[in-house]
Parts: C-alpha cells; sequence; structure tokens
C-alpha cells in the first residue's frame, strides 16, 4: 500500500489516501507529492490515481514497455517513481510477448 500524501507530510491511514503500488514505485516516492517535470522544469503535484484519469496524463509507448507522460504532471510523475526503470521494461518486455501487455486503460 502507499500513501498518495504521505503520513510523513500529514497524510492518514483513510482509505482514501490509500493506494496500491509495487515496491519499486513505493520506494522511488518515498514522501514525494510533487516532482519537476523535466521539460518545463515546473514543479508539480504527482498523478493521484484517485482523482486523476491516467490516459490525460500518460500513454504507452509503441512498443508497449514504456509509460510516456502527456502532460507535466505525466511527465514528473514518471521521473519520481522512476516509472520506466530497467526492471520494469524488461518486465514489460515479456508481458508484451505473451499478449499481456500493454493494458487498455480506457476499458471499464
Amino acid at each position: 500500500m502507499d500513501h498518495l500524501q504521505p503520513t510523513a507530510c500529514g497524510g492518514t491511514d483513510e482509505e482514501d489516501n490509500l493506494w496500491l503500488a509495487c515496491r519499486l514505485c513505493n520506494n522511488a516516492k518515498s514522501a514525494q507529492t510533487e516532482c519537476r517535470d523535466p521539460i518545463t522544469g515546473q514543479l508539480v503535484p504527482l498523478f493521484n490515481p484517485r482523482r486523476q484519469s491516467w490516459s490525460e496524463h500518460f500513454v504507452w509507448s509503441d512498443d508497449g514497455t514504456r509509460i510516456l507522460g502527456k502532460t507535466p504532471i505525466g511527465r514528473a510523475t514518471i521521473v519520481a517513481l522512476q516509472l520506466n526503470n530497467l526492471i520494469s521494461v524488461v518486465v514489460r518486455r515479456h508481458w508484451v510477448a505473451a499478449g499481456w501487455h500493454p493494458p487498455d486503460v480506457n476499458s471499464g
């Protein structure tokens, strides 16, 4: 479980502040709540999966192995959570080969 607003920054253990996250993402996020967009340098909040739409901020690369940011929030979140780390990209490559990836983020 990940705290969207870290407890170290005043976040609670209430359900609306919790989200499932892999260990790599959770460790990379740590107590961060914002990060700089690598293109604009603007300090922006990290993506909130409870309140924002994934497809508004992210898209899959053509080969399905990398997450690309469409907005400052998307790009900053990719950097902060290290979403395209080597392990994740290699795992996704295998998932693509098996036909399991990328997910259809627009399906209900």
